[in-house]
């Protein structure tokens, strides 16, 4: 996936989306919704599959244990795709957050798909005739489809489904299956879009390049490559890399001399585009989350190995570990550091056990979803914290501040402090 300009594209900003996400992304669907969903002919299994209920008053939640069990659900592609279609053509207008979570676990699991696909081309690379390169194609547009059709509101084609070919040879894969992808918001993946744009983009017109490390910044990459060009009037092409320290940690990425192995990222048409791309270059690479800064201190020097100049951003930050160790810092990994604090792995776990164990309601009810005070606030005394370490430089600083600003807008809801943390403060 190299290019990011898909044919019929209106020439115009996207829309914000319609509707807003919790911590994890997931929406809300009221129940006059489904009871004109299944008016218009919406199979009640499916619905039930996908949608659990979370209250005694017929809400239902946009995402069920079939959203974080992508290789058994994806059979159900075609369904969701179908399901689009009917509400499209009997009940246009009327089934705004069914139609948002329809899209949502559409793109989440051709996504995974594609993930699962580019994992294993990865480490076995394609022969001719082979089929995976064809069908990656496939599944990198049709979860691109499903999300321009979520923040836009200009008509669209829907999102082709799974072909039954494609669904049989993703079901032959045993490896690169990820339950979850740690950045898969839609409401702060556009926010954060829109910030890049507005902030980095726009001024930087010589950045035409965006790199995406995987797993977690799969989802932002693909609706980087739907909206960006929009956003900004001109084309970025987004690229992806298989490269992280923590969730991938053996795969070998080093080598014996320091330099990242740039086969080990992708398959072999996808590093040559990028070593194509990036010669001479500066390159926009934008991380979900930054911790200890290995994945994008690793991403640069691959983009420096291939001749480029590296920007690195980071969507998260994990602001709690200046706390917990005055050694910690990641000035030297993240040239624009987000405020944002990370949403801690162990809050989403036991977010998403609610949902794989069928407890919709527990869902609901977490504490982590009534987290005091305003994310606003929380950037605020991230900011306050970089200031009083002094390792910033006047740039980074800058950037913080503009970021701050442009926050003012968002709607995200706080991120909750862990409990280990609160334990320890």
């Amino acid at each position: 996936m190299t290019t990011t300009v898909l044919p019929g594209r209106p020439a115009t900003r996207p829309d914000r989306a319609p509707v807003s996400g919790d911590l994890l992304g997931t929406v809300r669907i009221p129940a006059t919704e489904l009871h004109a969903a299944a008016r218009a002919g919406a199979h009640p299994a499916l619905l039930d599959r996908f949608f659990p209920p979370c209250d005694a008053h017929g809400t239902r939640l946009g995402r069920s244990a079939a959203y974080y069990q992508p290789r058994t659900a994806l059979p159900a592609a075609a369904a969701l795709a179908g399901t689009l279609s009917l509400l499209g053509h009997h009940v246009p207008g009327q089934t705004t957050h069914l139609r948002h979570a329809l899209l949502d676990n559409l793109h989440n699991l051709t996504a995974a798909g594609a993930y699962a696909l580019w994992h294993h081309l990865t480490d076995h690379p394609a022969a001719p005739g082979d089929p995976r390169p064809a069908a990656l194609d496939r599944l990198l547009d049709t979860a691109t489809a499903a999300v321009t059709a979520l923040h836009t509101a200009h008509p669209h084609p829907e999102p082709d489904a799974v072909t039954p070919a494609d669904l049989e040879l993703l079901t032959r894969l045993e490896g690169g299956w990820r339950s979850f992808r740690e950045l898969d918001n839609h409401t702060k993946m556009m926010n954060e879009l829109r910030f890049l744009a507005d902030h980095v983009l726009l001024p930087r017109p010589d950045i035409t390049d965006l790199l995406a490390p995987l797993y977690g910044s799969l989802s932002l990459a693909l609706t980087a490559r739907a909206l960006l060009p929009l956003l900004v009037d001109r084309p970025v092409r987004v690229h992806l890399v298989r490269l992280g320290f923590h969730d991938q940690s053996a795969v070998p990425y080093l080598g014996a001399d320091g330099t990242i192995r740039h086969r080990a990222t992708a398959p072999a048409p996808q590093c040559e585009a990028l070593a194509a791309a990036v010669t001479d270059r500066t390159v926009l690479v934008v991380d979900d989350n930054c911790g200890y800064g290995s994945t994008l201190r690793a991403a640069r020097t691959l983009v420096e190995q291939l001749g480029g100049e590296a920007v690195t951003r980071s969507v998260e930050s994990a602001w709690s570990l200046y706390h917990r160790s005055g050694l910690h810092d990641i000035a030297d990994a993240a040239d624009l550091p987000s405020l944002r604090p990370n949403l801690h792995h162990s809050i989403q776990k036991r977010l998403i056990g609610h949902l794989l164990r069928g407890d919709a309601h527990e869902y609901a009810r977490d504490p982590a979803h009534q987290a005091h005070g305003t994310l606003h606030q929380q950037m605020r005394d991230s900011f306050d914290l970089a200031l009083s370490t002094g390792t910033w430089s006047s740039g980074q600083l800058a950037a913080m501040r503009a970021e701050l600003g442009h926050a003012t807008t968002w709607a995200e809801p706080p991120v909750p402090r862990p409990a280990a943390l609160n334990v320890a403060a």
